[in-house]
């Protein structure tokens, strides 16, 4: 009897071992992300400038460091909004920044890699127009994207500092009284 327990016991933790063993899979998201400006945004409403917020470590435009944090930035020729970035290029009352899409594998659940949003030649004090940050986040089980970003013209500035979350497929619009995004998360292909 004793004999026969220990064969069991020694089965279920070899059984453990193996399931422990064996490979988590991954899920890797892809990021399409256009910053945008509302030209028609009231002008008064600005504050003094700032450097943004960028507590987050954010990532410089390294490969080889975005790639050690799961991330891969994409090509522009690989971008998914065309039509959007196109109508707000058409656009009278909107100013299309910057666009960019990235893959990345397993989003943390909490502050993880920041990728660095930088637009325009920098002023006094090395700021540049559009200067922030934006990072795909796990949080509570849901895809959110976490962004802070401040455009600053005319000595005024303003930020658009939000966390939202993000179904998977659908066309998402953030927005502060200057600064706006659309993005879309979907899973990357071969997952």
């Amino acid at each position: 009897m004793a004999a026969t327990f220990r064969r069991r016991h020694s089965f279920t933790a070899l059984l453990f071992g193996l399931l422990v063993a064996l490979p988590v899979h991954a899920e890797t998201y892809r990021m399409d992300l256009i910053v945008f400006l509302d030209r028609s945004a009231p002008t008064e409403a600005g504050r003094p400038p700032q450097l943004p917020n960028l507590a987050v470590a954010t990532l410089p435009d390294n490969p080889a460091a975005l790639q050690a944090a799961g991330i891969t930035l994409l090509p522009d020729n690989a971008f998914a909004l065309q039509d959007e970035w196109q109508r707000l290029r058409n656009s009278k009352r909107f100013q299309p920044l910057v666009r960019l899409a990235w893959t990345q594998k397993d989003p943390p659940e909490s502050n993880g890699p920041a990728i660095r949003v930088r637009w325009g030649e920098p002023g006094s004090g090395d700021l540049a127009p559009l200067d922030g940050r934006v990072m795909l986040l796990i949080v509570n089980r849901y895809l959110t994207l976490d962004a802070d970003l401040q455009y600053t013209s005319g000595g005024s500035s303003w930020t658009l500092d939000t966390r939202r979350r993000m179904r998977r497929d659908e066309l998402h619009h953030l927005d502060s009284a200057r600064l706006g995004i659309l993005a879309r998360v979907t899973k990357a292909e071969g997952n």
